[in-house]
């Protein structure tokens, strides 16, 4: 059963449910398959109200060492709303949540520390192009980043995230390798 049909996650304060689709799922559960139920870590920027952290906790992350870290800088309210969702869906302790600004991710962790990388922040083009390559280096050698809205039809602040994602593929095109070409763009760390 898709996430957005479960009644169980029929929060009352959740409005943007319905853009984690059972085409997301799909594509999360064929490219993180190897990490279910292994000792990984994770990483997601951009949380919104946490449907894809609730996702990833129940269906991916389920070796009690697995670790999910999730920064936004979304207003106090909307962080309440993220932080109610997690308490509700019974996984609030197994998520940390950090209320940062992604500019300031590499204060925040080491390099080379997670297996996965979900870019799902801001989507202009500057701030994508930032993420990504923030994402890239906290990854770790053989780990995956997953860059949503790669295909987002609309201009945010007058650019597209893959105006962004593409740069930074020309520029590093000999350390990763491209996995998953869709709405969203997936890609490998190889060294």
């Amino acid at each position: 059963m898709s996430l957005v049909d479960n009644t169980r996650y029929n929060f009352e304060r959740t409005r943007y449910w319905q853009m984690w689709t059972e085409h997301r799922e799909q594509v999360f559960a064929e490219m993180l398959g190897e990490f279910r139920g292994n000792a990984a870590d994770f990483l997601e920027i951009g949380s919104c109200e946490g449907a894809s952290a609730i996702w990833l906790l129940e269906h991916i992350l389920t070796n009690p060492d697995s670790t999910l870290a999730s920064i936004d800088i979304q207003a106090i309210e909307r962080m309440q709303i993220l932080m109610a969702n997690l308490e509700e869906s019974g996984h609030a302790g197994r998520a940390r949540i950090h209320r940062l600004d992604s500019k300031d991710l590499r204060k925040h962790f080491d390099d080379e520390t997670f297996d996965f990388v979900y870019v799902d922040g801001a989507h202009d083009a500057p701030t994508t192009l930032r993420d990504v390559m923030a994402a890239f280096l906290i990854c770790k050698p053989g780990g995956l980043i997953g860059c949503d809205d790669y295909r987002l039809p609309n201009l945010e602040k007058g650019s597209h995230p893959s105006d962004a994602i593409d740069a930074f593929l020309a520029i590093y095109h000999q350390h990763v390798d491209v996995v998953h070409d869709g709405y969203q763009l997936w890609f490998r760390r190889i060294d």
